[in-house]
């Protein structure tokens, strides 16, 4: 497993953190491949009840590694990229067990979107949810604008995809994308008990209410998710794109043109 990514289990609770804390835990391909890669593992690991995911340092995760994705050159790299960020998203929310996002600092981008493929999230009091790609003339491209649109009133899911707009904690309990706040700190405490009492419920009954939560929700999500796929590789060949990640790496305001 990458140095990226720790992974510890304790009494059936496994405890997965993204590891790249100066990076405020950035989606690159490694650590995405990573993730995938644990997952696949622990999907038919039957000592395992529930999940957590958490991230190291200052922040949750702040999304897709901004020079790992600009590195690539033609669509076909684009789409690899992606490719790598959706599969990592994916085998999370295809684990069997409840996952829970323990979220302090920030999620976005990628990181938001991996929150949004737990069964559950909780924060800090400090936590901002968003996905800010609009901004460097992307759309999100790990099923954001699929599960958002899922899990929140159509209006504030439009608010985040179409003005890059964060939500802070308050809000996001307000409107459901949040289950409980912890005290500042926290976080880890709240959700090992979350996590203590899904592990002492019936797995097979878990599971088997996980699959029909997700069947009934999530209909045609894999559709929507292969379009955004191309969508944004699509986009990251733009010279739109290409300057709103210049312009991030450089610390300026973007300049787009609409090419």
């Amino acid at each position: 497993m990458s140095a990226a990514l720790e992974y510890v289990v304790d009494a059936g609770v496994g405890v997965m953190t993204l590891n790249r804390p100066e990076r405020l835990n950035a989606l690159d391909t490694g650590l995405a491949r990573a993730i995938e890669s644990k997952c696949l593992q622990l999907r038919d690991d039957r000592s395992l009840r529930a999940l957590i995911v958490r991230g190291a340092g200052r922040a949750f995760c702040a999304g897709a590694d901004i020079a790992d994705m600009q590195a690539h050159d033609d669509v076909d790299g684009h789409y690899r990229f992606l490719a790598a960020m959706q599969n990592a998203v994916d085998a999370v929310e295809a684990l069997p067990v409840p996952t829970i996002a323990a979220v302090h600092g920030i999620a976005f981008g990628g990181g938001c979107e991996l929150a949004l493929a737990c069964d559950f999230r909780l924060c800090e009091p400090d936590a901002r949810f968003g996905v800010p790609e609009i901004k460097l003339g992307l759309v999100p491209g790990a099923g954001g604008t699929q599960r958002l649109s899922r899990l929140l009133p159509a209006a504030i899911a439009k608010q985040m995809i179409y003005l890059g707009e964060p939500l802070d904690a308050q809000t996001a309990l307000h409107h459901g994308l949040v289950n409980e706040l912890s005290a500042p700190g926290e976080i880890g405490a709240l959700a090992r008990a979350w996590a203590t009492r899904l592990a002492a419920l019936a797995p097979l009954a878990l599971r088997s209410g996980k699959h029909l939560v997700h069947g009934a929700a999530l209909g045609g999500l894999a559709n929507g998710v292969e379009a955004e796929r191309q969508a944004v590789a699509y986009l990251l060949g733009s010279q739109d794109a290409q300057e709103g990640m210049a312009a991030f790496l450089a610390k300026r305001p973007p300049r787009f043109e609409g090419r």
